[in-house]
């Protein structure tokens, strides 16, 4: 056999199942790296949703054992995720009338149905949807998430051990008086793990790498409250019988019986299935991005796989469990291939629970907070919010209504919907001022405008696909016209034979109706396309920009040849190649016919 029959290994995509297991040196090596950091998260978050420390991690060993059998991803490890903990400490404070005690067992009943209701859009195929929900939104609601952890974290940074607040600006009214009430030694050793975190962050010399900086934070953390003698209220407390005294139910029956939580279940469990199903998605996609083997993963087979794993967490008394992008990113770097990293990482954290409990209940809550505040500062640090300006003022101003409301009633749905609100706004105010170019010479706007409105609403939520193809195509799928096999590679150029995608105004509020019709587009085998995209609407929006040059490169990737065209006519709201724009004079179709 010569050296070309065989691929080198690393040109060899690593699979999941039985035929991943051949990677398990790799995989075991990774999946104790992440445990190593995964350990402290997880106490960490379960702390921030006012729930039993031991809860997080047995959410994140739940999750190490399914994902693995069910997960559609491939370097993505999955576990409790702190952009939730907001949501469950809320919810928790609202089922137990703010006595968590009373929440906790009520809120498992929330996470239960939340997996249910998960699996059930699994199977619906809904899982792409989230990843086309508003980007300015999903933003603004993971810059709130940041700042709510910031907020919630500071008392326990302080060394205050009183009950939580679930109002944010109650809770920063309470700061100064937190300030002026604070144990020194443990704010000391809270601040001086917050300021070597940031430290570390920014040193990239081999000696900064060697030891994970949140492993190192705790390590040292654990070792002042041992030398400082701390009180063991300002300590985690697991138990060292986790099967008896770790392990608790959620109370379905006085769920069932009580009809006045009814309503607050069902918010939460929609708070829970949007934030979920939209943070799952999204880092799921950011973590295919930087896999070392470019695999694809599936968003309905992890979203079915994330429903799965939250059922079962909350039948052992864990947590919500979503994609993480911290522990993936260790993963990755650590060497990780498969899925079967979350595996050995669950194994791992098993055996650091059944010998290290003593070990572990010698870390102080205020390292834990430095942990968090750390993480919330990376959500929501001024450099998110330069990212989002440079798309375009329009997505700051939805980013910044998203935040403003989610901080002001401490409610991340109703967070989202004024945002989501926002973007429609802004949408139909710029559809009608396109359209208003279109009235007759003479005729009052005023008298147009519910027409116009009708009309820019229809326009914004219809499909945006005016044609495809010749348009003698089966109704149930387009037929892709063969071309020379001597086309020229890329996006501009002459073009052969192109296959026209005529399109309207395209933005996020009717992008599954494109996706759905360019997923029944057929390219016969071993031949090659040219995909000519023809925008001709009055808006594409952000969101849409950035799926169409997806589009685009998936089609190049593949050997095809993609254009887009009509650009030319729309006026951009910022420099940057994926920003909003608006087409005031509307161009003829027939110029691309």
């Amino acid at each position: 056999m010569s050296s070309h029959d065989t691929l080198a290994p690393a040109m060899v995509k690593p699979e999941n199942g039985v035929r991943g297991l051949k990677h398990w040196r790799y995989d075991l090596l990774a999946g104790l790296q992440v445990a190593l950091i995964g350990l402290p998260l997880s106490l960490g978050i379960a702390v921030a949703s006012g729930a039993p420390p031991i809860t997080g991690v047995i959410s994140a060993i739940i999750a190490g054992f399914v994902f693995p059998f069910l997960g559609g991803a491939y370097v993505t490890i999955s576990g409790p995720a702190a952009g939730l903990a907001p949501a469950l400490l809320a919810g928790m404070i609202v089922l137990g009338h703010g006595d968590l005690t009373v929440g906790y067992p009520l809120l498992l009943v929330a996470i239960c149905l939340t997996g249910l209701v998960q699996v059930l859009l699994s199977l619906l195929r809904a899982g792409k949807f989230a990843m086309y929900f508003p980007i300015s939104v999903v933003e603004g609601m993971l810059i709130a998430i940041g700042m709510l952890i910031i907020v919630k974290q500071i008392p326990l940074l302080l060394g205050h051990l009183g009950p939580p607040v679930n109002s944010v600006p109650k809770a920063v009214l309470h700061i100064p008086q937190e300030i002026l009430g604070m144990n020194p030694e443990v704010f000391l050793i809270g601040a001086l793990s917050l300021a070597l975190l940031f430290f570390l962050s920014t040193r990239k010399e081999r000696w900064a790498t060697l030891i994970p900086p949140q492993l190192l934070v705790v390590v040292l953390g654990g070792l002042a409250g041992w030398l400082l003698q701390l009180p063991q209220e300002y300590l985690v407390h697991v138990p060292h019988d986790i099967l008896q005294h770790g392990i608790h139910f959620p109370h379905f029956s006085e769920a069932w019986q009580n009809q006045d939580l009814w309503m607050a279940l069902l918010l939460i469990v929609i708070t829970l299935t949007l934030i979920d199903g939209t943070e799952s998605l999204a880092t799921i996609a950011a973590i295919d991005k930087i896999d070392p083997y470019h695999r694809k993963s599936d968003p309905n087979v992890t979203l079915r796989a994330m429903g799965v794993s939250n059922m079962l967490s909350s039948l052992a008394g864990g947590l919500t469990i979503i994609p993480g992008g911290v522990k993936s990113t260790t993963n990755i770097l650590a060497g990780g291939r498969t899925l079967w990293a979350n595996f050995y990482y669950a194994v791992c954290l098993t055996l650091f629970l059944w010998f290290g409990t003593g070990l572990i209940n010698r870390i102080p809550l205020a390292v834990l907070a430095a942990l968090l505040i750390y993480i919330g500062w990376r959500l929501c640090e001024p450099r998110i919010f330069r990212k989002i300006l440079a798309v375009g003022k329009e997505q700051l101003l939805i980013g910044v209504v998203t935040i403003v409301v989610t901080l002001y009633t401490s409610d991340l749905l109703e967070g989202v919907a004024l945002g989501t609100l926002t973007k429609i706004v802004v949408l139909c105010i710029d559809l009608l001022r396109a359209s208003a170019r279109e009235i007759p010479a003479g005729e009052s706007f005023l008298r147009w405008t519910p027409s116009l409105l009708w009309a820019a609403l229809a326009e914004l939520f219809g499909n945006p696909v005016i044609r495809i193809g010749d348009g003698r195509g089966s109704r149930e799928r387009y037929s892709v016209m063969s071309v020379a096999s001597s086309v020229i590679r890329g996006t501009v150029g002459e073009m052969k034979n192109p296959y026209k995608i005529y399109l309207s105004s395209v933005t996020c509020m009717n992008l599954m109706r494109l996706d759905k019709a360019l997923s029944k587009i057929v390219v016969p085998p071993n031949s090659k396309a040219n995909f000519m995209v023809i925008v001709a609407g009055h808006i594409i929006d952000h969101t849409a920009m950035e799926y169409v040059h997806h589009f685009q490169d998936q089609c190049i990737e593949a050997g095809h040849t993609c254009a887009i065209v009509g650009m030319q006519h729309f006026s951009s709201f910022s420099e940057h190649v994926l920003a909003y724009r608006v087409n005031h004079p509307r161009p003829s179709l027939m110029a691309f016919a």
